[in-house]
Formats: C-alpha cells, sequence, structure tokens
C-alpha cells in the first residue's frame, strides 16, 4: 500500500514525449517505474541515463530523453515548508525513495548519508551535470520519470529535492553513516 489517500494521489500528467513512447508500446501510464540492471556481484549498471529503460509491470521501453529540465511544467508554488511530507506531496516522495530502496535491495553495501546528499544537490542544482556514478545516473532516470508523469513546475522541484538532501543531513552522523537509507527500510517498508 501506498502513502496517499484518493484525494492526495497525484494525477498522472505524462509529458508529450512519454505520452508518445506509452501510446506506441502499449504501456499502462499509471504503473510506470525505472527498471534496474545490477549484476551478481552487487553492482548496478547505467549505460546511457539518457536511455531511459521503463517498465509497467508487464511490458518494458526505453524512453530517450536529452534533459529532464525539459519537463518542468506549470508555474505551480510548494508548500512553504516540505519538511513534513504533506499528504500531497507524499508519493512524489515516494515514488524517488522506494526507487532508491530497489537499489539498496541490489546493493552489498547501501550508499551513504553523504553520497546521497551530494546526488539529490547535484540533482536540484545541476540536473544534467556530468554523471557522478551509476546510482546517480540511475536516480536522475527516476527523477526524468517522476517529472515525466506529473506537472511539477520547477520551484516544486527545487523544494522536493531541497528537502530530500535535507534529509540526508539529518540522519548524517558521520561521512559514513548510511542512516537515511535504513530509516527508509524501515518506515517504507512497512509501506511497500
Amino acid at each position: 500500500m501506498k502513502p496517499n489517500t484518493p484525494a492526495h494521489e497525484p494525477k498522472i500528467d505524462l509529458a508529450p514525449s512519454l505520452r508518445a513512447l506509452v501510446t506506441s508500446e502499449k504501456l499502462d501510464g499509471a504503473k510506470l517505474s525505472i527498471m534496474l540492471l545490477a549484476s551478481d556481484a552487487g553492482r548496478i549498471h547505467v549505460n546511457d541515463r539518457h536511455a531511459i529503460p521503463i517498465y509497467d509491470g508487464s511490458r518494458q521501453a526505453v524512453w530517450q530523453l536529452a534533459t529532464f529540465t525539459e519537463l518542468f511544467r506549470g508555474n505551480q508554488a510548494p508548500p512553504a515548508d516540505l519538511k513534513f511530507y504533506p499528504p500531497e506531496y507524499a508519493l512524489h516522495f515516494y515514488f524517488i525513495e522506494n526507487h532508491l530502496l530497489t537499489v539498496c535491495r541490489c546493493l552489498k553495501i547501501a550508499p551513504s548519508d553523504q553520497e546521497l546528499g551530494d546526488i539529490y544537490a547535484t540533482l536540484r542544482r545541476r540536473p544534467d551535470a556530468k554523471s557522478l556514478g551509476s546510482l546517480h545516473d540511475f536516480l536522475w532516470q527516476v527523477t526524468a520519470l517522476w517529472l515525466g508523469s506529473s506537472l511539477i513546475s520547477e520551484a516544486e522541484f527545487d523544494a522536493v529535492f531541497s528537502q530530500l538532501h535535507n534529509s540526508t543531513r539529518k540522519f548524517a552522523i558521520r561521512p559514513i553513516s548510511r542512516n537515511y537509507t535504513d530509516y527508509l527500510k524501515t518506515s517504507l517498508g512497512k509501506i511497500g
């Protein structure tokens, strides 16, 4: 079960390029997620972050995207404080953090709070910056699918990623701590 009520479930609003792919490949636009490619050794692989492997539970396709900043739509302002994940944003956070937990299940060692904080900060400040590695590329793809599936303004994107970054800082007690992902495993594990 996902953390929502029907009143707070975000409306699926596919970006034109994603809508065209969903239509041509006969995908269920309400069930899209990113496919994670991983080795038995616990390493994730992203060959080209611009070739986004999406999956709807039964079918898969590759969405080609040059930059996810082209996916910002609308001019909605976020709430003044996202610290407590307001209900209307809970599924947005869930989408990103649940994909992160998928990565954690594949890796032998979860990413550190500092590593995730750096990735969230980079995605927020320089969305299309040079890759920081496979985890950054995977979260770039997750972010692209989130933006491509929902009507999200640049201001809302900035606020969500600012809060994600703050969450990693809140849980970090030293550079190699993994408290943020441990918290997600405990809290989202009860939901998913």
